[in-house]
């Protein structure tokens, strides 16, 4: 019998890609309150839930579960400043209550998406999982705080945890019509469609820019792993892009070099100067390695938008 897998979020970005490799070794029960059509997929069964509310979670009749992956919650860093009550609930109260249903439903693990945002600005670039953490978004704070409630209840019910915290993800499948999130997805879009290009705060701050296919081999890695439990690791490439450098590479990707002007304006509330991850102990526990590099990637991420972003859209 195919051992059953809960992911919550499994209609967004991460979520979809994630399936789409697990089945058919897996069966998989998406908890996801998407207003998203989803296609019929076999081993798949989607519950439509809303995870903020327990009582209805609660509710849903499941067993037998392997492992749980927590990938559901608000995602953006700029937005959670409009919205900081509605970030806390979303990601938060949603954790709280996935944490909660997997007692209640005798879960034995739990792998729960983070960020790199809970790290801050700080005086190291390069940045292993023991280093302080102070978020400079509310973004950033309810997921280091749902980070520390899934820890603390965790131990208390005696579930197994992993935290991945990813750095900046993209690739196909990302929605290129959100100017909220994905950095890349952004100037990707721009720089398709337009030659003059704003870009909110300094070309030298740096980002760790990882593709969705090694996001997903970590998160596999994690799922399937069983001497490592109850530890944080980064999920990035270990390598710094600055944003002047990434600005070039999509230029020559969409053979827009010389064309492209860039102009300047005033950084967005909470943005970091930039890190990049120490992969040391994710390498070392689970055999980790990014295998993507940048132009690979964004070669991959402009011919899937081509093909099936902007035919639809």
């Amino acid at each position: 019998m195919k051992k059953k897998i809960i992911i919550t979020g499994g209609l967004g970005f991460i979520g979809t890609s994630l399936i789409n490799r697990l089945l058919p070794n897996y069966s998989i029960i998406i908890l996801d309150n998407s207003k998203k059509k989803e296609k019929k997929l076999k081993n798949v069964k989607i519950i439509k839930c809303d995870l903020t509310n327990s009582k209805s979670l609660n509710k849903i009749n499941l067993k037998n579960i392997h492992c749980l992956v927590h990938l559901a919650g608000q995602s953006s860093g700029p937005k959670s400043f409009h919205i900081p009550e509605e970030d806390l609930r979303l990601n938060l109260l949603s954790t709280i209550n996935v944490v909660n249903f997997s007692k209640l439903k005798k879960i034995n693990k739990i792998v729960f998406s983070s960020t790199f945002t809970v790290y801050g600005d700080t005086d190291k670039a390069r940045i292993n999982e023991k280093e302080k953490c102070a978020p400079k978004s509310f973004y950033g704070l309810s997921k280091l705080a749902s980070e520390n409630y899934l820890i603390k209840l965790s131990e208390k019910y005696k579930i197994k945890w992993n935290i991945l915290r990813f750095f900046n993800v993209y690739g196909p499948g990302q929605d290129l019509s959100r100017k909220d999130q994905g950095i890349v997805s952004i100037f990707l879009d721009l720089i398709r469609n337009k030659t003059n290009i704003k870009v909110n705060g300094s070309l030298k701050r740096f980002r760790d820019l990882i593709y969705i296919d090694d996001v997903v081999d970590a998160l596999i890695l994690t799922i399937k792993d069983n001497n490592n439990n109850n530890q944080i690791y980064n999920v990035g490439t270990g390598k710094k892009t600055t944003i002047k450098k990434l600005l070039q590479i999509i230029s020559k990707v969409y053979n827009k070099e010389n064309l492209i002007k860039i102009k300047v304006s005033k950084s967005t509330p909470g943005d970091m100067l930039g890190c990049y991850a120490d992969l040391t102990k994710i390498k070392k526990d689970l055999k980790f390695t990014p295998k993507v590099n940048l132009f690979k990637g964004l070669n991959r991420f402009k011919n899937w938008a081509e093909e099936n972003f902007y035919k639809n859209n």
